[in-house]
């Protein structure tokens, strides 16, 4: 089995699971650490942790890529990082695993395509709900016809985020790095991507790609003091007519979410947890409406799995491919969340902020708070009657703070 070089950019944060996940079973695997890039640990236990075990550090790709090369680059870093880290690494012969989203702006995503275009390089994007068997497993009977033509989709996540999440660092809730990079950062190009994400690439038309978008309303809104929006609710529409319903918020008391409705011709499609998937109240699960080709009661149900299950696949198969393409295998497995697939989300968040270019802030009167947490009293109760109606707040009547954004085309 041939050896992959592995290199890490960015060693905090979430940069740590891949970290932990290296150390555990880089040698199973047949990995070699080549080496961390990460300016910010000097003096942290990160750093004794990494000396300790022998993986040099470097404070910037030009120095690791001066004595060092890697056949996977591992990108855990800030959002604006993404497309120059990735194209970087790209142009140095090392393929991609970058973590989600994908990048801040459209033209970022087409510079990365070209640039793996040009290097023969690939970007997985680190989306682990698309490399999960459940969620391959519904994939493939969607794409058999076995749930029937899809009708709507709907996924809230409502993840309390307090004072600290946005004092974590320099750019969290920012539209803007202080040198004016774009970031973009919000509950659905961040804590939240994967679920909206998940939607896109379930309706791709096949395994590595997503759905493309037609048309897109947003409503954004804000509590805490930040640039960006904490709280967000869309309705967009796929090239093939499908609706799809989106809510995400951070101001509230209550953890709930990733849950959804799926709703296809044949079978409805439900996840539901009661908060983080810290609590499984089942898993995904499709629903064969009566009538239907099924037939008998016994086989109207059929069990996906847990999405939540085996996070570290995506690394372990982004080292595959990398394998693959060292060693110039001919029948190459697809990338099952790379560019292609995970490019949707990053046009959907641009036509979100265009949808609502102006930020709502909830009013003071309804503001309440915690300790360090502020909330917004009754949206948690708001967004979930919208989920359960489809509708977003502009449409429900007791949403009186609520604004209506306008149509995009995409």
């Amino acid at each position: 089995m041939q050896r992959i070089d592995v290199v890490l950019i960015g060693a905090g944060g979430y940069g740590s699971f891949y970290r932990k996940a290296l150390f555990a079973r880089a040698n199973q695997q047949n990995v070699r650490f080549v080496g961390v890039v990460d300016p910010t640990i000097g003096g942290s236990e990160i750093e004794a942790t990494l000396q300790a075990a022998g993986v040099p550090i470097f404070a910037n790709l030009e120095s690791f890529y001066a004595v060092e090369s890697a056949d996977l680059a591992v990108i855990a870093a800030p959002i604006h990082h993404h497309a120059p880290y990735a194209s970087a690494a790209m142009c140095h012969g090392s393929n991609v695993l970058c973590e989600k989203p994908l990048c801040a702006t459209v033209d970022d995503a087409v510079q990365m395509r070209h640039i793996a275009q040009e290097t023969g390089r690939f970007v997985a994007v680190g989306y682990q709900w698309s490399y999960s068997d459940a969620i391959q497993a519904l994939k493939r009977d969607i794409l058999a016809g076995e749930l029937g033509r899809p009708i709507r989709l709907k996924c809230i996540v409502l993840w309390p985020r307090s004072a600290a999440y946005y004092a974590r660092n320099n750019w969290a809730g920012r539209i803007k790095s202080d040198a004016g990079e774009w970031v973009l950062d919000s509950p659905i190009n961040n804590a939240t991507a994967h679920y909206l994400h998940n939607i896109f690439y379930l309706l791709g038309k096949s395994r590595s790609t997503s759905a493309h978008l037609a048309r897109l309303r947003a409503e954004l809104y804000r509590a805490n003091p930040i640039e960006n929006y904490d709280t967000a609710a869309l309705r967009c529409w796929t090239t093939e007519g499908v609706e799809i319903l989106y809510y995400a918020a951070h101001p509230i008391r209550n953890e709930i979410g990733p849950s959804f409705e799926f709703e296809f011709e044949k079978a409805t499609v439900t996840y539901q947890t009661i908060g983080g998937g810290k609590s499984l109240l089942g898993p995904i699960m499709a629903r064969f409406h009566s009538g239907t080709e099924q037939g008998t009661e016994e086989d109207r149900e059929k069990v996906y799995g847990d999405p939540f299950a085996h996070a570290e696949n995506k690394l372990w198969q982004s080292v595959e491919a990398a394998r693959e393409q060292v060693s110039a295998a001919r029948d190459r497995a697809p990338l099952l969340c790379g560019l292609a697939a995970a490019m949707t989300q990053t046009i959907a968040v641009v036509a979100i902020q265009e949808s609502a270019a102006e930020i709502v802030n909830f009013p003071k009167g309804i503001l309440r708070h915690d300790g360090d947490l502020t909330w917004v009293e009754g949206l948690e109760e708001t967004l979930l009657t919208c989920y359960e109606e489809a509708i977003l707040p502009s449409e429900a009547s007791a949403s009186s703070w609520a604004v209506g954004g306008k149509m995009v085309a995409i």
